[in-house]
C-alpha cells in the first residue's frame, strides 16, 4: 500500500491498517485520528505534523521514523520501537509508550505530560526541555539520556536508572525518585524541591552545584559526593 492508497482508504473510513508493510511511505500532516496500525511496519516512515490522536500503534516498527510535530494525545504505542526516530515537539500528552523503545530518539521539546513510560528504553534519548511532567516512569531505563532543562515535576521515576544522565537545569520537583538510580548523573542548577530520594544512592553523583533540594527526603550532603576528579585520577592507569 502507497501513501495515496492508505489516504483514500483512510477517507473512504477504512481505519484498520494493521500488520502493514508501510516502510518509508511520505504522510506529512495526514490526518489519520483513530486509526490502527498494531504491529505494522512503519520504519522510515514520514508522519511529521500529522493527525495521530488515539491511534493504535502498539507493536509497530518506526524505527528512524519522523514524527516531529505530530499529535499523539491518548496514542497506544505500547511495546512500539521508535528507536532513533525523531519526534521533535511532539504532542504525546496522556499517551501509552510502555515497554516502547524510544533509545537514540530526538525528542527534544516534546510533551509527554501524564504519559504512560513504564518500563520504557530511552537510553541516550535527547530530551532536552521535554515535558515530563506527572509521566509514569517506574522502572524506565534513561541511562545517558539528556535531560537538560526538562519538565519532570511530580513525574514518577520509581526504580528508574538514570545513570549518567544529565539533569542539568531539569525540574523535579515532586518527583518521585524512590530507589532510582542516579550515578554519575549531573544535577547541576536542578530543582528537586520537595522531591522523594528515598534508596537513591547518591554518592557517585557527577554534579550538584546550584541545585535546590529543598525539603527533598533524603537529599545528598555535598561533603559525602565522590571527587570525580579525584576518582579519575585514581582509576587512572599511570
Amino acid at each position: 500500500m502507497n501513501a495515496k492508497e492508505l489516504l483514500e482508504s483512510y477517507a473512504l473510513g477504512d481505519r484498520d491498517f494493521s500488520k502493514r508493510s508501510l516502510i518509508g511511505l511520505i504522510l506529512t500532516g495526514a490526518n489519520l485520528a483513530g486509526a490502527n496500525f498494531i504491529e505494522s511496519d512503519l520504519e522510515e516512515v514520514t508522519l511529521d505534523v500529522a493527525n495521530l490522536e488515539d491511534v493504535e500503534l502498539n507493536l509497530a516498527n518506526l524505527v528512524r521514523a519522523n514524527l516531529s510535530g505530530s499529535i499523539l494525545i491518548q496514542a497506544n504505542l505500547n511495546g512500539t520501537i521508535l528507536e532513533q526516530a525523531s519526534l521533535i515537539g511532539a504532542n504525546l500528552s496522556e499517551a501509552f509508550l510502555i515497554e516502547a523503545d524510544l533509545s537514540d530518539s530526538i525528542l527534544v521539546e516534546a510533551n509527554f505530560s501524564n504519559a504512560f513510560l513504564t518500563g520504557a528504553n530511552l537510553t541516550a534519548a535527547r530530551l532536552c526541555r521535554a515535558n515530563l511532567a506527572n509521566a509514569f516512569l517506574t522502572g524506565a531505563c534513561l541511562n545517558g539520556a539528556d535531560l537538560r532543562g526538562a519538565n519532570l515535576t511530580e513525574a514518577d521515576l520509581t526504580r528508574a536508572n538514570l545513570t549518567g544522565a544529565n539533569l542539568s537545569g531539569a525540574n523535579l520537583t515532586r518527583a518521585n525518585l524512590t530507589n532510582a538510580k542516579l550515578n554519575w548523573a549531573n544535577l547541576a542548577n536542578a530543582k528537586l524541591v520537595g522531591a522523594d530520594l528515598t534508596g537513591t544512592y547518591l554518592s557517585t553523583l557527577k554534579s550538584i552545584e546550584g541545585t535546590d533540594f529543598t525539603d527533598a527526603r533524603n537529599a545528598p550532603n555535598s561533603v559525602e559526593l565522590v571527587n570525580m576528579e579525584e576518582l579519575n585520577s585514581i582509576n587512572s592507569p599511570e
